[in-house]
């Protein structure tokens, strides 16, 4: 059976949250959504849509797990230290920052250009 591109975003939501060590509080408050929605997406009783805000700062944690991943090679520890230590470019912790739109753009355009410094 084929995965709808709900499916695949609601998958790859949760898969990026764990993977940065996001606990379920914060990735409901990264999402924009509340903890028992984001409890029903792991049983696969909700969904997100890509066309929502909440789906929008879905793929935009997706593209930070992404350009993380690829800033530290690929180490799922050194991905989940990063996020929960003080970042002085960010001028805070990304955990926290990811909390909202706002943040989460900021963190991304931080690690994008960490990306574009190192040619990649």
């Amino acid at each position: 059976m084929r995965m709808t591109s709900n499916q695949v975003l609601t998958h790859s939501a949760l898969r990026a949250g764990a993977l940065l060590g996001l606990s379920h509080a914060a990735l409901a408050q990264a999402l924009g959504l509340d903890q028992s929605t984001v409890s029903a997406m792991e049983h696969g009783l909700a969904e997100l849509q890509g066309d929502t805000p909440s789906g929008q700062r879905a793929l935009t944690l997706i593209k930070i797990y992404q350009a993380l991943t690829a800033n530290v090679g690929g180490d799922e520890q050194a991905c989940k230290q990063w996020v929960c230590s003080h970042n002085t470019g960010l001028v805070g912790t990304p955990a926290l920052l990811m909390q909202s739109e706002g943040g989460l753009n900021a963190v991304l355009a931080y690690l994008q250009s960490m990306e574009a410094l190192q040619g990649r």
